[in-house]
């Protein structure tokens, strides 16, 4: 049989898409209302508060759309150094350092809320490059408009050509985004309950993806 990698699993991606809207509802609800991984959204506030003469507030957008490139960055690095890991795979690597960023962040006050929002960035843009695919579809867990393009699109062509498998791949997007969904509901009420703390929450969920990749799927 052959083997999938456990990182392009259905259970990996429910987790990433958990952490995915998690991460957006806790920088907007409390870390000074700027969105962690939507960085079209705070390319389009950076420009609107330029336009406004508010340079110091532009810079609030600035840095995250900065932190969200070095994420990625993070990730190629690692990824093209993996020859040199051998105890672990190198997407665990990046997951470790994840759960160290959040619990970081955790602990830092309203008064860092701009650090906080740059570690958080960055992590979304790691986990985005980190996690393309879901069984070997490729998609986003840290934001929604290509998923429901992509799965709309699946979905209308699985229909009017009695495709099942176009069909299927439509509705793994549109379940990645009622997860994502979800996500950012639990964080609206964990930020109640916890403030800066329920970021710990997205920490668990990666704890356990860390522990799920040292498995491995048969098709």
């Amino acid at each position: 049989m052959n083997k999938r990698q456990i990182s392009e699993s259905i259970e990996v991606g429910i987790f990433l898409a958990l952490s995915g809207g998690f991460m957006d509802a806790y920088s907007y609800i409390n870390r000074g209302k700027v969105f962690a991984n939507a960085e079209t959204g705070n390319i389009i506030l950076m420009a609107l508060k330029v336009c406004e003469g508010k340079f110091f507030e532009a810079v609030n957008y600035l840095i995250p759309i900065i932190s969200f490139a070095v994420g990625v960055a993070i990730c190629e690095i690692i990824k093209y150094r993996k020859e040199r890991i051998n105890m672990i795979h190198w997407r665990q690597i990046l997951v470790l350092f994840e759960i160290f960023a959040f619990i970081v962040v955790g602990f830092l006050p309203q008064e860092m809320n701009r650090v906080a929002n740059s570690i958080i960035s960055m992590i979304s843009g790691i986990q985005f490059a980190t996690f393309p695919k879901i069984r070997g579809t490729a998609m986003a867990t840290t934001m929604c408009t290509g998923n429901l393009k992509t799965g709309t699109q699946n979905m209308y062509r699985g229909i009017k050509t009695g495709d099942k498998s176009a069909i299927e791949k439509g509705l793994y997007y549109y379940v990645c985004i009622l997860v994502f969904i979800l996500g950012t509901t639990v964080g609206y009420f964990a930020v109640k309950l916890m403030a800066e703390k329920a970021i710990f929450l997205a920490a668990l969920a990666m704890i356990n993806i860390f522990i799920m990749m040292f498995k491995e799927f048969e098709d």
